[in-house]
């Protein structure tokens, strides 16, 4: 039980640094469409890693600090983040996913960008805020869902080493 403890306070911890990372270091650097997305890929760790308990909650509230600190859509960021934590969940359930599967790391990082890119683009029509909706493109998603892969697959096997889940 102490385990699973440790677990979600060690993935709490990283929300917080990740978030404070891509907002004050990474949206300030010069990169411009090159900067991986760290709180999605947080995400994306909390779906492959399923031992803990309240992996929803964590989900949520990573989305819900992307909101109060981005200033922009509140709610915007909570639902997209929370949709790609579920659909990943619901497709690697059905896929019978093995969590060592080194394939399925840069697929679910991939995927789930471009699914993301996708709920962004639904909901900011939705809302008929075509100023925002336009930044939003094809290749812009695919730029980010490579980012994304290649700056989080490292991350997360680091994540996983630092939590102490075993490579089978």
């Amino acid at each position: 039980m102490m385990r699973i403890n440790f677990s979600f306070l060690f993935y709490l911890l990283c929300s917080f640094l990740f978030i404070i990372i891509q907002m004050s270091v990474i949206s300030t650097s010069s990169l411009g469409k090159f900067t991986p997305d760290l709180n999605l890929i947080l995400i994306i760790c909390l779906v492959i890693r399923t031992e803990i308990p309240y992996l929803f909650t964590l989900a949520m509230l990573n989305g819900f600090l992307m909101d109060v600190f981005s200033a922009g859509a509140l709610g915007l960021h909570t639902i997209t983040r929370f949709a790609v934590f579920l659909a990943l969940r619901v497709g690697m359930h059905n896929l019978n996913y093995h969590r060592n599967n080194l394939f399925f790391l840069p697929l679910a990082l991939f995927i789930g960008t471009l699914l993301m890119h996708l709920l962004l683009l639904v909901l900011l029509l939705f809302r008929q805020d075509s100023g925002q909706a336009a930044f939003l493109s094809v290749e812009l998603a695919f730029y980010q869902a490579i980012i994304n892969t290649v700056v989080g697959v490292p991350i997360i096997m680091l994540l996983r080493k630092l939590d102490g889940i075993p490579k089978t």
